[in-house]
């Protein structure tokens, strides 16, 4: 593995940190009810950063991480509307000055998929349009007036496919629905969330970053009937339309087009955000009754029910670029939930090997983020899985040191 004094241009790794998965899930955002009914794992503090971030960031300085994807979580901030609790923002501006103070760069997410409760549930969230259009453009500025001094990079909204997916399609997430047509809705209010902030973070020294949950989709049969196939290649080709397809209309026209609903020009938007972020967490098969299992099929399944494939992960970044030449990347998430750390290391060792071959094939690629740091809590496997560099008694992962050495 090659480290960043033979080429600085290969990406620099970091660590992520979800809202959930850092501190526990905030009493007053929407996902506590289903943590309170037994429909999620109880999340407690999860991994402690919240309590013992000093000694955390200083402890992932020490072992090269340069960089911590982060979530400023709104429904701390923000536990009632129009109220800001004063400790809640202490706390950020405390954990923000830690990191600076030990040289690593906060990328910050407003949104990961937790929100506070009088937003999502009072005024319906990002499908209310007064919502959308007053209230969350309102947070935004509030976040950036209090915090962006100390902030390296925006993301707006992580993985907005999949929170839409999750809450109107599977119903696994609030509000919980089996919805198609609010399904395309929300996708569609995601991106237009997304670009509102972008909108309203560009005039700032911190980049905007953008965020495609990015998941190769391969058709798939069970028997050799040629309808089989075409339904299933249909279906891969309608999926791969929604998650990744309508980012690339608008990066590259400035339109929000979600296929089903009218299309929404937004000024501006072509060529927008800073930096084209991305998160990958592996492949599926899609069968043509709508069922999916890994791709490829033989791949190992880990505990949250995804299958990493670190060669799809560089064909990912290669597709990026051919549809978005001339744009800077970044990796803002891809990990492993397992108790195997020889897996997870393999798995981490390729996933550095495949963005190196990229970089050096002329690929930008700034940044990219192992989830997570430290063993955290999971909405799929609560506290009961690791999924991170460090165990929760603070003592280091032999796969920190790809991490380490490429800090060198």
């Amino acid at each position: 593995m090659a480290d960043r004094t033979d080429n600085p241009n290969l990406p620099q790794w970091g660590v992520a940190q979800t809202a959930g998965g850092s501190e526990g899930l905030s009493p007053r955002c929407d996902w506590s009810t289903l943590e309170g009914d037994g429909r999620l794992p109880q999340s407690d503090q999860s991994s402690g950063f919240g309590v013992d971030f000093r000694t955390d960031l200083q402890l992932f300085a020490d072992n090269g991480v340069r960089s911590l994807r982060w979530t400023l979580d709104w429904s701390r901030l923000e536990p009632s509307e129009g109220r800001w609790d004063p400790d809640a923002v202490n706390h950020v501006n405390d954990v923000l000055r830690a990191a600076q103070d030990v040289g690593i760069a906060i990328w910050a997410v407003l949104h990961d998929g937790p929100l506070p409760g009088w937003f999502a549930e009072d005024q319906h969230g990002f499908d209310d349009d007064m919502a959308l259009r007053k209230t969350w453009p309102r947070h935004v500025d509030k976040v950036a007036d209090t915090f962006g001094d100390l902030v390296s990079a925006w993301v707006p909204i992580l993985d907005p496919y999949t929170r839409a997916l999750e809450g109107n399609l599977t119903a696994t997430r609030p509000p919980n629905r089996h919805d198609p047509e609010k399904f395309l809705e929300t996708l569609r209010s995601l991106h237009l969330a997304s670009a509102d902030a972008w909108r309203l973070l560009r005039s700032g020294e911190p980049p905007v970053v953008c965020c495609i949950d990015t998941c190769p989709v391969e058709p798939a049969v069970t028997s050799r009937e040629p309808d089989e196939r075409e339904v299933a290649r249909d279906r891969a080709t309608s999926v791969d339309r929604y998650r990744f397809g309508s980012w690339m209309r608008e990066l590259n026209d400035g339109v929000v087009s979600i296929p089903g609903l009218a299309e929404i020009e937004l000024d501006g938007m072509a060529g927008g955000y800073d930096i084209v972020g991305f998160t990958y967490r592996g492949a599926q098969s899609l069968y043509a009754d709508g069922s999916i299992s890994p791709y490829p099929l033989d791949a190992p399944v880990a505990s949250d029910g995804r299958s990493p494939w670190t060669e799809g992960l560089g064909l990912t970044v290669r597709r990026l670029h051919e549809e978005l030449p001339n744009r800077k990347f970044a990796l803002l998430g891809t990990g492993l939930v397992t108790p195997d750390e020889d897996w997870r290391a393999e798995v981490l060792a390729g996933s550095i090997e495949q963005l190196d071959a990229a970089s050096n094939d002329g690929i930008a690629l700034s940044d990219a983020f192992w989830e997570s740091g430290i063993d955290g809590w999971t909405p799929e496997c609560g506290r009961e899985v690791p999924d991170g560099l460090i165990e929760p008694g603070r003592n280091p992962r032999a796969s920190l040191e790809l991490i380490r050495r490429r800090a060198l």
